[in-house]
């Protein structure tokens, strides 16, 4: 799943700095008699505020990507300024629809005086509540972990400064650590409190890969009893994760973080990126010597550092950057030899039932936007649809360039663009296809891609290796005629590396 960063007004807004104030917060996970940590107590101090910022106000999520209730588990809120307590009414957003997020804010009932000093508990997310992203706070192995939209309340309205935070982990034995997707132990980043929601924070005895420093900028922490090696699978991740960076090759090869949590209650919660980093949240359980980890997953998550996102409306604009993701997850490690070619049929062959085998097959990319996150069957069509449109895209771009040129050829230029700061959005996609293929190819896209219609992709889709052949899928006990793909027995594997 691709970084989340959901607008709430002014809340997320993530302007350039245009002041001198600062954010300082300390983190400090409390444990239980049982020694798990149930909550994440916070200290945190605004400096100062524009003139034209308005009354001062703090907000949480109450809902975020299907977490619930965040807001709900906020305690011992309390606000003081020079004047002393500063008191606060709360009022909710309304409830937006499908799990997407809304907030929760409490705002000043009178001016306050900065600095102003922000002090509550946030209690962990308990077990067996309603699945989703692993943006909640949990327990695992002695520590905590979870995204700071998970946990923290921020100040609204502020524009730019700094935002540095500590943590105190008195709560622990010698030797914890406390790292995030920003940095390891204390750390700073520019830009408003906002920003400090978009990544991964874990404290406690953690396990790390490699045991100090990084491997070219990537490394891995972790907590829970693991039921695969988990240092074996960072190894491997960590060689996928440089031939990525060569494969795509458009931006320097940046930090990553890799945060591996193993629960022993529900919700597992599943992967998700944010900032240079993904989570990934599963059940634990004993060790198998043998079993391998997640590596799809590692390699979608790590991928999305490259393909990015498209400006477009929430929800509707995962046919880009799930779809491309999804593409390139199946294609890239097969070309570097990481996956074997049969694995590449299997997950051409997911891809195939996932579209062809859903009940949203011919929805709309808005309708199914509006979904949420109640379904998976539903929430993943623009990840296969996409993908197989992409593949398509892929075929048609060779076929017509003779060979010259293939959707790498097409896409490298926008990520070069994109990352020089350029707007990228469905206008400009449209301008690239129609460049590339001519203007029917732009109604295809607006037709299959935001329609919903449906669409057959090339049976040399995925290069010589496969062919399309027709397959009978079941959806709602009733058979819906699809497509799959078949290996050409008669190709080399060494020739399907080089598609």
């Amino acid at each position: 799943m691709r970084k989340l960063a959901f607008a709430a007004g002014a809340l997320l807004a993530l302007a350039a700095p245009a002041a001198a104030q600062t954010f300082d917060a300390t983190l400090k996970p409390v444990r239980d008699a049982a020694g798990e940590v149930a909550a994440i107590e916070v200290r945190s101090t605004l400096t100062d505020m524009p003139a034209d910022a308005g009354p001062f106000s703090l907000a949480a999520p109450v809902v975020y990507a299907a977490l619930r209730g965040v807001a709900d588990r906020v305690t011992n809120l309390q606000v003081r300024d020079s004047q002393g307590l500063v008191p606060l009414t709360a009022k909710d957003d309304p409830p937006a629809p499908g799990g997407f997020p809304y907030f929760r804010h409490w705002k000043a009932d009178r001016p306050v005086s900065y600095p102003v000093t922000v002090t509550y508990a946030s209690q962990v997310q308990p077990a067996g509540s309603p699945g989703g992203p692993p943006f909640g706070i949990r327990p695992a192995g002695g520590g905590v972990s979870g995204a700071g939209s998970g946990f923290l309340v921020i100040p609204e309205h502020v524009k730019g400064g700094t935002s540095t935070v500590r943590w105190d982990l008195s709560g622990f034995a010698a030797g914890a650590a406390g790292i995030t997707s920003f940095g390891e132990g204390q750390f700073t980043v520019q830009g408003p409190p906002s920003r400090l929601m978009q990544g991964w924070y874990m404290a406690g005895p953690l396990n790390r890969y490699p045991t100090a420093g990084d491997a070219d900028g990537y490394s891995g922490a972790w907590l829970g009893k693991a039921p695969f090696d988990v240092e074996r699978e960072m190894a491997w991740a960590a060689e996928v994760y440089a031939h990525l960076d060569r494969s795509f090759g458009y931006l320097p090869s940046p930090r990553y973080r890799v945060f591996m949590r193993f629960l022993d209650t529900p919700p597992f919660g599943g992967a998700t990126a944010l900032t240079q980093s993904f989570m990934l949240s599963r059940s634990s359980g004993p060790l198998d010597p043998k079993a391998e980890g997640p590596r799809r997953t590692l390699v979608h998550e790590m991928t999305h550092q490259w393909t990015g996102g498209i400006e477009a409306p929430q929800g509707v604009s995962s046919w880009f950057s799930e779809g491309l993701t999804t593409f390139y997850t199946a294609l890239l490690p097969m070309r570097g030899g990481f996956t074997s070619i049969e694995a590449y049929g299997e997950e051409i062959n997911e891809m195939a039932a996932g579209y062809w085998g859903s009940p949203a097959r011919d929805w709309s990319a808005d309708r199914i936007a509006h979904a949420g996150f109640g379904d998976e069957s539903i929430r993943h069509v623009p990840y296969n649809r996409s993908s197989l449109y992409f593949a398509s895209l892929d075929a048609r771009i060779r076929a017509k360039s003779g060979g010259k040129r293939k959707l790498d050829d097409m896409l490298k230029p926008m990520f070069v663009s994109r990352q020089q700061g350029v707007r990228f959005d469905h206008a400009v996609w449209k301008v690239m296809l129609a460049r590339e293929l001519g203007p029917k190819a732009v109604t295809e896209w607006e037709s299959v891609i935001l329609g919903g219609e449906m669409f057959i992709p090339e049976s040399n889709a995925f290069g010589p290796c496969f062919r399309r052949t027709p397959k009978t899928y079941t959806v709602a006990d009733k058979p819906v005629e699809g497509y799959a793909w078949v290996r050409v027995p008669s190709v080399p594997d060494a020739t399907c590396r080089t598609w």
